[in-house]
Parts: C-alpha cells; sequence; structure tokens
C-alpha cells in the first residue's frame, strides 16, 4: 500500500478520492501498468495550482473510467455531480477508434468544458512528460504528436492556463535524439 500523500492530510473530500482511486487501482479489471501515481501527481500539481477541493479530487479519479471497470455513476453517487462531470469530460470517447480522430475529440471538448477540466487535462499531459521523461526510452509518436498538438491548441486559445509553460519546456525532451539534427 502506497504512502498517502502530505497534501490531503486533513482534507476530507481529497482524502475520500485519494482512497477510493487507490483502492479501485488494487482491485479486478485494471488496465495493464494503471495505477495511483500517475493520478497522485496530477492531483498534486492540481493542488499547488490552488485549485478547489473537487479539483484535485477529480484529479485523482479521472483515469478510473478508462483504466478500471468504474462506472460513471459509481462515482457520481461517491462524489457527487460536480466531480463526476469532471471525470467524464476527462474521459476519452472509446467509441471513436481512431487514435488520432479520438484524442483531437477529446481535446476539443475539454477545452469546451472550461478551466477546471483543462487544467486538470494539462496537468495529466504534465505528469505524463515527466514520468516519459524519467522512464527514458522511445515515446511513441502518435503519443508525442498529440501532446504537441494539445500544447499549440491550448496555448493558442486559452493561454492563461496553468502547466502550459512547463508543458512547452519540457516537451522537447520526449523528441528524439535524430530530430534534433
Amino acid at each position: 500500500m502506497a504512502t498517502d500523500p502530505e497534501f490531503i492530510a486533513g482534507r476530507a473530500l481529497i482524502g475520500r478520492a485519494y482512497e477510493y482511486a487507490e483502492a479501485t487501482y488494487q482491485g479486478p479489471g485494471v488496465e495493464a501498468g494503471a495505477g495511483i501515481e500517475h493520478p497522485t501527481a496530477v492531483a498534486c500539481l492540481v493542488d499547488r495550482a490552488g485549485f478547489s477541493e473537487e479539483a484535485v479530487a477529480a484529479s485523482f479519479l479521472h483515469d478510473l473510467l478508462e483504466d478500471t471497470t468504474t462506472d460513471p455513476d459509481e462515482i457520481g453517487a461517491a462524489f457527487g455531480s460536480e466531480i463526476a462531470g469532471y471525470v467524464q469530460v476527462l474521459t476519452e470517447d472509446m467509441s471513436i477508434s481512431d487514435y488520432e480522430a479520438r484524442k483531437a475529440e477529446h481535446r476539443q471538448r475539454i477545452l469546451a468544458s472550461g478551466s477546471v477540466t483543462a487544467s486538470i487535462y494539462l496537468a495529466d499531459k504534465l505528469a505524463r512528460t515527466r514520468a516519459l521523461i524519467a522512464a527514458g526510452g522511445e515515446v511513441d509518436p502518435l503519443r508525442l504528436d498529440h501532446y504537441w498538438d494539445t500544447l499549440q491548441l491550448y496555448a493558442g486559445r486559452r493561454p492563461e492556463l496553468p502547466f502550459l509553460s512547463e508543458l512547452a519546456a519540457e516537451l522537447p525532451e520526449l523528441e528524439p535524439e535524430d530530430a534534433a539534427g
């Protein structure tokens, strides 16, 4: 069992979201490679940026619908409609089979949904970028293109959002060595 992150201490809603996500990621039907580490990194970024407890809680839960057998109604029953709404917006439409089309739809839908979900989404991209940098190795070119497309779209349409400057500074580290020359 992971150690509870310090920033949840004394914060009931955030603590409950962390415990729910942690337990769910240890349960059956979890996508290979999914776990509490990534949502914790996203929630930490969102918390440090000064977002509401609801936004931080949604950050812990943001990948559950994609990574586990969790149903949207379960999140709504446990955390209310605001948090469940954030999580649903942050969930890709898996009925769109083409990767690039699915990612493009998701970027646009999140951008249209407001600054909270857009900020959680950018925190997700920043946390994943940092994890990929730490892991080293090749990054799937489609994923890298998606991250660049996200940065370009959000910086152009919502430049006031947090995490854009960090993403712009760190994303080039994922580029293949031969792309620099």
